[in-house]
């Protein structure tokens, strides 16, 4: 009798530590997923700049290039820089 409660008991204890495996796995595998988004939303604010910066650059491209303009409009790209006056020229 004692020996059944010995061999039930430690064929519990290995499928808890075999449970507990697995979920410490699955875990890692979720930790590892939610870094990799936490990335890509840290680099949003960056991305967010530098798309910023390259509609005002393409914008200016647009007023001074004719060339240029007849692309973006053949793209239907319609691009145009708010008119902010601070007194400075543009290089």
């Amino acid at each position: 009798m004692q020996r059944k409660i010995l061999w039930v008991l430690s064929g519990l204890v290995s499928a808890l530590l075999l449970a507990n495996l697995l979920l410490g796995l699955m875990t890692r595998g979720a930790i590892s997923r939610i870094q990799s988004v936490q990335a890509q939303v840290s680099n949003g604010s960056q991305m967010e700049m530098v798309l910023r910066n390259l509609s005002i650059r393409l914008a200016m491209a647009g007023e001074k290039d004719t060339a240029f303009q007849e692309i973006l409009k053949k793209h239907e790209l319609n691009v145009k820089l708010e008119s902010k006056t601070d007194g400075k020229s543009n290089p």
